[in-house]
């Protein structure tokens, strides 16, 4: 496989995913860190990389010292199924495949971009009423997971491999704790959440192994 760089920041969710997926697959990759509170996600430099300003975004170095930019999670994640199969995130049949999709979008379409900072900071300027909007979207988002899952969970989201589901679930539960939303109602998801913790690939990837040192 190509040189692999991954532009990232080290506590979003989207990151993580790309990350852990990396690391299970056990892929090189080459991390670059891009901060999304001190301007440099919209600098020129980066939204020539993702027109959006937003992380992940892969890129591609191929042997002419040429580039090719890749964002959002889930497509890198496919990407990265078809060129190197081994250790699939899309697994199953196509109906296997499916259902590993649509509990993905659960979170990463529907939940997480809801409480993305910009989308905090333009609904208030209150720190108070940004956790509140948070909390309340983040617990819908969850919940649902939590009934969807019901129906095809095993050890893990779906069955008992672990799946692009899982990658996209489990950020989203750090999140969760980050806003004081509590995982005590959602019993699967919290049992999802402890298989996956001991996952050393889970680990590797975690956002206190890339937290900047101040």
């Amino acid at each position: 496989m190509q040189p692999l760089r991954l532009f990232h920041y080290w506590r979003s969710s989207s990151s993580w995913r790309v990350r852990w997926a990396l690391d299970y697959k056990k892929i090189a990759c080459e991390l670059q860190a891009v901060s999304l509170l001190n301007g440099e996600s919209e600098s020129d430099e980066h939204r020539a990389r993702n027109p959006l300003g937003y992380v992940p975004v892969l890129e591609r170095l191929d042997i002419h010292d040429s580039s090719r930019l890749l964002s959002q999670s889930t497509a890198i994640a496919e990407w990265l199924d078809e060129v190197h199969p081994t250790s699939p995130l899309f697994w199953g049949d196509a109906w296997t495949r499916a259902k590993i999709r649509s509990l993905a979008e659960i979170i990463s379409a529907d939940t997480q971009p809801i409480q993305n900072l910009n989308i905090l900071q333009r609904h208030s300027n209150d720190p108070a009423e940004q956790k509140k909007w948070a909390q309340e979207f983040i617990t819908q988002g969850l919940n649902a997971f939590e009934r969807a899952a019901a129906m095809t969970s095993g050890k893990f989201s779906v069955g008992d491999e672990l799946s692009w589901a899982d990658l996209c679930l489990i950020p989203q539960c750090y999140n969760a704790a980050r806003f004081d939303v509590q995982l005590d109602a959602m019993p699967l998801l919290r049992r999802i959440l402890d298989a996956c913790e001991l996952l050393e690939s889970c680990k590797s990837s975690h956002p206190s192994r890339y937290e900047p040192k101040p």
